[in-house]
């Protein structure tokens, strides 16, 4: 009788242990970070992403194959908008209900002013899993009616600057990567929706040249923004903004290069027009940087055409008169 209740004693000690065991390892089991879950998501929506921009001859051209959004405000929307295009101001891309009105199975055009607002929530959709493509120039590409644009496309006399470019390259540092705390989960997606929803409501895309070049000239180091240009290594090597380091848009996500950027500092991009740039911006505040991307690109920094490459925008070959809905 004895062994009998040694034996059950035993036994009902070896089930406690394990299921002690079972629920250490199961307590234990770290919860993967915001940064840790979504930084894949992006990294691969980035990095494949072959149609960022899309010209507006090939939207008015093939309109009925784009579900288009106009992310300008809702009395701009209403002085003129690309036929059949709905509203969804841009502050608003990520809120739940307004994805809801966005297709997942057609091809998702955003178009706003310039390029700017459209290429943030280009962006936003991208990573949520939409075909999408920011319109280039915005509004301003698809007619010059003065009255719809509202705002005025780049220009030469006021937009662009004869700032400093350099070819020196900076040394390089190594920082610990940003540790963002949207939400507690561990859905990519719902990570995603609530990190996009906070940076658009709550934060300014860009920056001007000027304002830029003040900061960096004002006499205080410690007010300085680290500078990424996303531009092509062989144009980075033509030129560059002074201090900038080179992480190509499309490399903006991996970790080995949000290594170089430290987390507690504003960071500016900048590109060849501020579209890619403002990709690469987006891309850093949702993954829990602070970052602003130049208005129009190295084309508002320096008139210098060798370190340009690209040709700024043109009311004579950008620019249309393609009708617009009222």
């Amino acid at each position: 009788m004895l062994i009998k209740r040694l034996f059950v004693l035993f036994l009902l000690a070896s089930i406690a242990a394990l299921y002690s065991c079972s629920s250490s390892t199961d307590n234990d089991k770290e919860k993967k970070s915001n940064f840790e879950v979504i930084q894949p998501v992006v990294e691969q929506a980035i990095s494949n992403w072959d149609n960022p921009v899309i010209p507006a001859q090939t939207v008015h051209d093939n309109l009925n194959n784009y579900f288009v959004v106009s992310v300008r405000s809702a009395t701009d929307y209403a002085k003129g908008h690309v036929p059949g295009a709905i509203n969804i101001p841009w502050k608003t891309i990520a809120q739940e209900d307004n994805l809801k009105k966005i297709p997942k199975d057609k091809h998702v055009v955003t178009y706003c002013y310039t390029g700017h607002t459209g290429g943030v929530s280009a962006t936003v959709l991208k990573l949520l899993g939409y075909d999408v493509s920011n319109m280039k120039y915005g509004i301003m590409s698809w007619t010059k009616d003065a009255t719809v644009r509202v705002a005025s496309p780049f220009s030469e006399e006021t937009d662009a600057h004869d700032y400093t470019v350099t070819t020196d390259v900076p040394a390089t540092h190594t920082y610990d990567l940003a540790d963002p705390n949207y939400v507690d989960s561990e859905d990519a997606q719902k990570i995603l929706q609530v990190a996009a929803d906070n940076y658009v409501s709550n934060n300014a895309p860009v920056i001007t040249a000027q304002a830029l070049f003040e900061l960096l000239n004002d006499g205080d180091a410690s007010n300085d923004p680290q500078i990424i240009s996303v531009r092509k290594p062989e144009h980075y090597a033509i030129g560059h903004i002074p201090g900038a380091i080179n992480i190509p848009w499309k490399d903006i996500a991996k970790v080995e290069n949000l290594k170089k950027i430290d987390p507690n500092r504003p960071v500016v991009t900048y590109c060849y027009t501020g579209h890619t740039g403002q990709i690469a911006s987006t891309v850093l505040n949702i993954l829990g940087y602070s970052a602003k991307n130049l208005k129009w690109g190295i084309m508002s920094w320096t008139k210098d055409a060798n370190v340009r490459v690209l040709k700024a925008f043109s009311e004579e070959t950008d620019a249309h008169d393609f009708q617009v809905e009222k």
